[in-house]
């Protein structure tokens, strides 16, 4: 059986996406996969069919966590070593994949793999035997959308005791990521008058034109509630607003002007594993956006923070879909304008304590916005 324009499509595919030029790097995204490879099957010596390249479509989907699922497709056009002739192989295989912390500074996640499957070697006695494998291998995010990847694979013939293996490179496509809008559900929401939400500040105390600013930490013992980063807790989130220091204050005669505080602080809680924003949180988020349109000079950033719980390349992610997931409710709700709201994620990089007790992890598991106002 000819595989040629099979072939030809997935050469096809690994060179246009090769192709794709940006200078962003990226975390895995979550999504279903699509993988194009070029392999070498290294044959176990009891076959008498000679090592060859072969090609490879894997279809999967990368879950909003370490783990992924792929079907894999691979065929090989080979031959007996004793009499020269034709071997069509034939493999599908349905493997899992963990990923494992990603090494940001070189922007590499590498993860484990392991399945099962079949082979088809035609007239070979080791005709579709059950076969399992495992291995692993290295992706190298180009973007949020396409990896460069590296794997390898041993493959055990559960009958005949042959073992195998396969070198495999090629490129993940990621598709069908949820769009920004599906981060929060605003259908239905009526905006509650501004008056509900006013409220008597104290007037902040003049500063000296000659003693900078410091910065408000968020008030981390009163804080009742924060989400857990990982899967193996079920705790809210609060985000706590703070005020950032002017790091250039102008040179006048009079004091710099203070940044106030917003109205009240925002609580926002996360569902265990969660990084979508609750309709019932919205009012909380609206006296943040009212505080922004009523100071038009001020900006906000949100970060997201986690502790050291599980992997960090998915503690990063979380951290950084829940700090988007608040800015876009600020952005395409209630109206404040895109350029003065900004997210970021964390991870688990910058903890407010070590996280040696389960009290410093609940303080490092936080989402805090940072107001700026000139």
């Amino acid at each position: 059986m000819s595989f040629n324009i099979a072939k030809r499509t997935i050469l096809s595919s690994i060179i246009a996406a090769s192709s794709v030029s940006t200078l962003a790097l990226a975390q895995q995204e979550e999504g279903f996969t699509v993988t194009p490879s070029i392999s070498y099957y290294n044959m176990d010596d009891d076959r008498v069919i000679k090592d060859d390249k072969a090609y490879s479509l894997g279809l999967g989907y990368q879950f909003n966590n370490p783990w992924a699922v792929e079907f894999v497709y691979l065929n090989a056009d080979t031959e007996q070593s004793s009499s020269g002739s034709n071997v069509d192989v034939d493999q599908y295989r349905l493997d899992g994949l963990y990923h494992l912390p990603t090494i940001r500074s070189a922007n590499l996640t590498p993860y484990l793999a392991a399945g099962v499957g079949t082979t088809d070697f035609g007239n070979s006695s080791s005709h579709n035997n059950v076969q399992l494998n495992a291995g692993g291998g290295l992706k190298y995010a180009v973007n949020d959308t396409v990896s460069l990847r590296a794997d390898f694979r041993l493959v055990d013939d559960v009958e005949d005791h042959q073992v195998d293996n396969i070198t495999s490179l090629g490129v993940q496509m990621t598709f069908g990521r949820p769009s920004a809008k599906s981060t929060s559900d605003d259908s239905g929401y009526t905006p509650v008058e501004a008056t509900t939400y006013t409220q008597i500040e104290p007037e902040p105390e003049p500063v000296s034109a000659t003693e900078p600013q410091q910065a408000i930490e968020p008030d981390v013992a009163n804080t009742k509630a924060v989400p857990a980063e990982d899967v193996m807790q079920d705790e809210p989130v609060m985000v706590a607003p703070v005020v950032a220091q002017n790091e250039e204050p102008e040179l006048t005669e009079q004091a710099p002007e203070v940044a106030a505080l917003p109205p009240v602080k925002l609580n926002v809680l996360f569902g265990n594993n969660k990084t979508d924003v609750e309709q019932k949180y919205y009012p909380e988020i609206e006296k943040l956006a009212m505080y922004l349109k009523e100071h038009p000079q001020s900006t906000v950033l949100i970060e997201g923070h986690t502790d050291d719980s599980g992997a960090a390349s998915y503690n990063q992610t979380v951290s950084e879909k829940r700090a988007k997931a608040i800015a876009d409710v600020l952005i395409r709700t209630f109206e404040v304008s895109e350029d003065r709201v900004s997210a970021i994620g964390y991870g688990e990089d910058t903890p407010l304590f070590d996280n040696d007790t389960a009290e410093h992890r609940k303080a490092n598991r936080r989402v805090v916005a940072i107001i700026s106002s000139k």
